[in-house]
């Protein structure tokens, strides 16, 4: 096979709109694929937040505990001072 015929060919298969349709096709799956697997790695990372967050949420309740407790002492040794 000559070079001019091996570019011709590949001219008309490039200019095929069959080839341009499997290609678009192929491109959609590729998308919706990897849109499923960034949204399952979303799902996890959010999760993960949402239990970190309430974590934090326990913290801050233990916290308020604390300082309402200490508050309290505060209060009891001031009248006992005055």
């Amino acid at each position: 096979m000559d070079p001019v015929t091996t570019v011709t060919a590949a001219s008309q298969v490039a200019n095929s709109q069959v080839v341009w349709s499997i290609l678009c096709i192929c491109l959609v799956v590729y998308v919706f694929w990897n849109s499923a697997k960034r949204e399952q790695k979303l799902m996890e990372n959010l999760e993960a937040l949402t239990a970190a967050q309430g974590e934090q949420a326990n913290a801050m309740r233990e916290i308020s505990k604390s300082l309402t407790s200490l508050e309290g002492r505060m209060d009891r040794m001031e009248k006992h001072i005055f």
